[in-house]
């Protein structure tokens, strides 16, 4: 029996969806790319036509998910008036995103990077989407006098730490809702904004 060759789009769907399920289940240390071949029923060499190896193809499924995370927080900010609000709204997606068990494999990816990696480069740019974000949401509460005018980069990277922190402590209590990470995120950001807001 011969197998169909599919389109390189279709074939590359198939194999980011398979990995994706594989870096849920294993975990990115134990996922293989045997193990891919096994799933998607694809050569190795099929495989490696589409992605260069099992890190790319995990970044590829990292930037993915940030653009998913992109577009809820841009239907959020549609909905939502406020910068304080904003924020709050972008803190709840943070927490939610604990749930999602792709994190989980992402901390297990950022303990293989050495300085020298040329993935940071992408993992910067995907951190970079986040704090565009969260720099614009500060700059217009700057420019309506809600927020107090301090350095932009020093509100954005408080903002962002707070956040990052926040979902790393998630991490270490699997058992909690989304509902119960999102309101840990929520009430973090809350108490950074009394320190931020004027009045």
């Amino acid at each position: 029996m011969t197998r169909r060759r599919l389109p390189a789009e279709e074939a590359k769907t198939i194999i980011l969806n398979h990995a994706k399920q594989l870096f849920i289940e294993k975990g990115y240390d134990r996922a293989t790319m045997d193990d891919l071949c096994a799933l998607t029923q694809m050569s190795k060499g099929n495989l490696y036509h589409h992605f260069k190896n099992k890190e790319v193809l995990f970044l590829q499924l990292l930037t993915q998910h940030t653009e998913q995370m992109s577009q809820k927080w841009l239907r959020l900010m549609e909905h939502t008036s406020s910068p304080s609000e904003q924020l709050l709204e972008m803190a709840d997606l943070f927490g939610r995103d604990c749930e999602s068990p792709l994190i989980q494999a992402l901390e297990e990816y950022s303990r293989t990077l050495y300085s020298e990696s040329e993935s940071l480069t992408t993992l910067k740019e995907i951190t970079e989407v986040a704090y565009t974000a969260i720099r614009q949401v500060l700059q217009t509460g700057i420019n309506q006098g809600i927020f107090m005018n301090e350095d932009i980069e020093t509100l954005s990277f408080g903002v962002m730490s707070t956040l990052a922190g926040a979902t790393q402590l998630c991490l270490t209590k699997p058992n909690l809702s989304g509902d119960e990470y999102a309101a840990l995120h929520v009430k973090a950001v809350k108490l950074l904004l009394k320190g931020i807001a004027i009045g």
